[in-house]
């Protein structure tokens, strides 16, 4: 009776260790059923609301985070023209996000890249003086309801309107980088000071004019190494949106100076307020 016994407990959880593992093996990687369902719900809806495109599925794929299947919705004819259906494990569709296409965030996008491949010529270049912990490019395109809004004080002045992209239209990226190319880059060094700051920003800006990249304005620290071990050593300049135009030798010290004041200022008031 014991070995019977013994051969019911082990049964049992060999048939417990099984349906756990299946079950941890669902939540991880879906299932092939649920796949199907997912694929049959996204061509439905491709018939049912997009009838008359040429859009179709790309592919579909499971994501154990949200525990949705995604289903990456392209055209044929559209560059710009990418959504994605989150549908359940039972085949229910929980979102559409087709208004990235028509908010014009995908065309947003799309220019940015563009724009970042560009500057990540300079900052990645194996002749790139400076070393830096962050160096990017980025067009600044926001909503045109958060542009003039005081409650998004982070929108910068000279940022495009999203609304008024236009659907696969191909920009001079270039010139888009004039008007709102952002540019971010953190030099490490061990010397850190003002006239540090100003000599680098002027010395970058040459860089960008010499390949033909324009940009807007400069987001610009410079700070000490990390060390391997410990905190960075304390010390810094920073500035945030200092304009193209002011960034040139005469007197740049003054206005780094200056806008190394305004941007402490800044961050104290935003500390302040999250107290």
């Amino acid at each position: 009776m014991k070995k019977k016994h013994l051969k019911i407990i082990a049964l049992t959880l060999a048939i417990v260790l099984i349906v756990g593992l299946c079950w941890f093996a669902n939540a991880l990687l879906g299932n092939p059923v649920s796949k199907m369902l997912a694929s049959n719900t996204a061509k439905q809806h491709l018939a049912e609301t997009y009838g008359g495109t040429d859009y179709y599925v790309d592919r579909i794929a499971y994501n154990f985070k949200d525990g949705n299947y995604h289903a990456f919705i392209k055209s044929e004819t559209s560059i710009d023209t990418e959504f994605s259906l989150y549908i359940t494990m039972a085949g229910k569709l929980r979102l559409d996000t087709y208004e990235d296409v028509t908010s014009g965030f995908n065309t947003a996008r799309r220019i940015d890249q563009e724009y970042r491949t560009l500057t990540d010529s300079i900052f990645d270049s194996p002749s790139f003086p400076y070393g830096h912990d962050i160096g990017y490019g980025t067009i600044e395109i926001y909503p045109g309801e958060l542009i003039g809004n005081r409650d998004f004080d982070d929108v910068p002045p000279y940022a495009l309107n999203q609304d008024e992209l236009i659907l696969d239209k191909i920009y001079d990226v270039r010139e888009l980088g004039r008007q709102a190319g952002h540019l971010v880059i953190y030099v490490e060094q061990d010397s850190v000071s003002i006239e540090e700051a100003a000599e680098i920003m002027v010395d970058v800006k040459q860089l960008f004019d010499d390949a033909g990249i324009p940009f807007a304005a400069m987001d610009f620290v410079l700070q000490h190494p990390r060390p391997e071990e410990g905190k960075r050593p304390e010390g810094e300049v920073r500035v945030i949106h200092f304009p193209y135009e002011e960034i040139y030798a005469d007197d740049m010290v003054t206005r780094v100076r200056e806008a190394d004041k305004i941007t402490r200022e800044y961050y104290a008031m935003l500390d302040d307020k999250s107290k």
